[in-house]
């Protein structure tokens, strides 16, 4: 019998807490933001920009629409949330409403910031601009993480019995094949089938 034959079990259970202990490490709960910008628009408006005597500076204006959409996906409260723009847009409105903290730095980067965010809660931001370009989300983060961007687009809705099927086949698929796993690594270690 070989080495791996002969201490397969000492070496299984020594193997164990380090296993146990990487996983616990990875599903630790934490809190996790992702950022993702699912519109942006500009409106032309066949409406003249006048100057302050009536003269037409340009036949036409422009409004710019951007949405951001930020999202809690971990499993702890994501704290002391903070956003920096570029600078300050003429309008931002925020959904759902929430009390807020805003100021403008010195370099004129316009920061919005909020106690928490809740596991799975999202806080969206609306921004409209006219006759200038939308002030780019430079930085989403918060007291634990930095928020992660990730692209969006839209996708229909599975109805919910689906869902909870392939669910469901996903973790019985899954805990085959760690079954099937450990018969193979039984058998290639202890040389013997089923353990017998």
């Amino acid at each position: 019998m070989s080495f791996l034959q002969t201490y397969a079990k000492e070496l299984i259970s020594l193997a164990v807490p380090f296993v146990a202990w990487a996983l616990a490490r990875f599903f630790r709960a934490k809190a996790k933001l992702i950022l993702a910008s699912p519109h942006s628009f500009t409106f032309l408006v066949q409406e003249p920009l006048r100057d302050t005597d009536g003269n037409v500076v340009t036949p036409t204006q422009t409004v710019r629409t951007v949405s951001y959409l930020l999202k809690n996906t971990g499993s702890e409260p994501a704290n002391k949330v903070e956003l920096v723009f570029n600078w300050k847009p003429i309008c931002i409105n925020i959904w759902p409403s929430r009390h807020i903290t805003e100021h403008v730095e010195a370099d004129n980067r316009y920061v919005v910031m909020f106690d928490s965010l809740a596991p799975d809660e999202f806080v969206g931001f609306e921004l409209l601009t006219v006759n200038a370009d939308a002030p780019a989300l430079i930085t989403a983060r918060s007291e634990q993480c930095v928020a992660k961007s990730v692209e969006m687009y839209p996708q229909p809705v599975v109805k919910l019995w689906l869902a909870r099927l392939l669910g469901l086949l996903v973790l019985v698929g899954t805990g085959t094949a760690i079954y099937v796993a450990l018969l193979v690594l039984q058998f290639l270690l202890l040389g013997t089938p089923y353990g017998l």
